[in-house]
């Protein structure tokens, strides 16, 4: 059975031959693992023939990318969703951001127009992730040779995508965002409308050309390890309108609406169903995301990706193996789940220590 079939499977709540299977990592981590064996330019997700293929979808204001510093550790670079910020060379950990574009609504509506579809004369859409900077987009004419390459290999193909609060708060700041979502509601709404504006008319355009991803993967965190990073009502005033507007775009054009978002969500997850989400991940094991009870809870109103601590993933390996198995006899029942870590695999996994995760995962989740 190849990927997509398999996924598809298990997102209609199925049992096929296994459950799918799909990982992120840090850069440090490929590094180490090209040391201890993993082939130098293969993927870990083509070593283990995993189920799914990446597009990206560009949401950014495409200002121009310029490089301010290269320094031995790090880079300093302007970045075209409208930020500064200093990036560690081969090593995990986060962007340290230092300056946002857009600090008022006149900033705003002078660089809005930069979200046109066709704002920058190329396709929107590329196999590049829009995290690595310099990096050039396709014509749609070439996306579309790409596209149908990936379909002849079989694999699922997820489109990611910021949502509304990640590509927000990237041009406007990660503080000011959560303070204007309560100090200027209205303005947070038009970058978010205007956001999802964006995604959707990428889509259609996409799909003259005859390209239509399988799912579109949305990262969007929206808590932290205590909890929701705002309130339930600001949730369901704000963001909720642009779930469901995405989601009604989604399931009429057959696409699996996903979505990524770290932290203890768990407040918001009966109105993000209701809004339309399919698929969640990556359940955050540390914030207190289970998804044996999840899977409980919610059964088949939602599938589940992820969850498998990767804090445990480099300890002792009878934790470890219980973690997997406890986990995956649970949430394999009737479909619905894949594999994934809750957050990238960390430097601290050797690369025969995750051959043998993939192997338990793999026979934890075959069906009988």
């Amino acid at each position: 059975m190849q990927g997509r079939e398999r996924i598809q499977a298990l997102l209609a709540h199925t049992e096929p031959d296994r459950i799918g299977v799909w990982d992120a990592y840090w850069e440090d981590t490929i590094l180490n693992w090209e040391q201890q064996g993993l082939p130098r330019g293969v993927s870990p997700t083509t070593y283990f023939n995993m189920d799914f293929e990446n597009l990206y979808l560009d949401a950014s204001l495409r200002l121009p990318e310029r490089l301010l510093e290269d320094h031995p550790e790090y880079t300093l670079r302007e970045d075209k969703h409208g930020f500064v910020a200093k990036q560690w060379k081969n090593r995990s950990g986060a962007l340290g951001y230092l300056k946002h574009t857009v600090q008022t609504e006149q900033d705003w509506a002078d660089l809005r127009r930069r979200l046109d579809i066709d704002f920058g004369g190329t396709a929107r859409i590329g196999p590049a992730s829009y995290f690595t900077p310099f990096t050039p987009f396709p014509t749609w004419e070439q996306l579309q040779v790409q596209f149908a390459a990936m379909r002849q290999r079989g694999k699922y193909v997820l489109l990611h995508v910021y949502g509304p609060i990640e590509a927000t708060w990237r041009k406007h700041g990660f503080e000011e965002t959560l303070s204007d979502l309560a100090l200027n509601p209205n303005w947070m709404r038009d970058m978010f409308e205007a956001h999802i504006d964006l995604i959707i008319g990428t889509l259609q355009t996409a799909q003259t050309y005859g390209i239509i991803p399988d799912g579109l993967f949305v990262v969007d965190d929206r808590g932290i390890g205590t909890g929701p990073m705002f309130s339930p009502r600001t949730h369901r005033t704000l963001v909720m309108p642009c779930d469901q507007r995405l989601a009604d775009y989604l399931r009429s054009a057959g696409i699996t609406f996903f979505m990524h978002s770290d932290g203890d969500i768990r407040r918001f997850l009966p109105d993000m169903i209701g809004a339309g989400l399919q698929v969640l991940q990556p359940m955050e094991a540390k914030a207190g995301m289970d998804v044996r009870l999840l899977k409980q809870e919610y059964g088949r109103d939602l599938s589940f990706m992820g969850n498998i601590d990767a804090t445990q993933m480099s300890g002792d390996l009878e934790t470890l193996e219980a973690e997997i198995r406890d986990k995956i006899t649970a949430a394999r029942v009737d479909g619905g789940y894949i594999y994934h870590s809750d957050h990238s695999v960390p430097p601290s996994v050797d690369w025969a220590r995750y051959q043998w995760i993939i192997e338990r995962v793999i026979h934890y989740g075959t069906y009988a």
